[in-house]
């Protein structure tokens, strides 16, 4: 038993290495598009805060704009904003899943890293409920002598 459990462990250890390679890129891909949410929605608050900018401009310019038409732009604009902002809160619920994702792969790193330290030591984990060797020595003994039966 303990000789099988030996080798699987450079399997066991594959499996953590995959898993590592796993990780590393889930945490480059979520560093990336948290980047890539994060320069777009700081664009579109720019190209908002401009717009306002311009609007605020031209009512100063103009004076004769109607109240009723400026504020109605600015209402778009606050419109606009609210769904940068509901973008922005979709965007870090997205980072939160993939920290989760995340962290749930690392316990999985950490687990398999537990048993290939635990099988390169030879440390053996009992598969059967005997109290004791002899009862397994008996029931070993029952089973060969059940084959010579035959």
């Amino acid at each position: 038993m303990a000789l099988g459990d030996f080798f699987r462990g450079s399997e066991h250890r594959e499996n953590a290495e995959r898993l590592e390679a796993e990780l590393q890129a889930l945490r480059l891909q979520s560093k990336a598009e948290l980047q890539a949410l994060r320069r777009q929605s700081q664009e579109e608050i720019q190209a908002v805060r401009t717009m306002y900018t311009d609007l605020e401009a031209q009512v100063r310019l103009n004076g004769t704009l109607d109240l009723v038409a400026t504020q109605k732009k600015i209402h778009d604009e606050k419109t606009l904003l609210s769904g940068v902002r509901s973008h922005i809160v979709t965007a870090q619920s997205d980072l939160q899943a993939a920290r989760s994702q995340l962290q749930a792969v690392q316990k999985q790193i950490l687990g398999a890293e537990d048993t290939v330290l635990l099988e390169s030591f030879a440390l053996y984990e009992p598969k059967y409920q005997f109290t004791n060797s002899v009862e397994y020595k008996d029931r070993l003994d029952a089973a060969y002598s059940g084959e010579d039966d035959r």
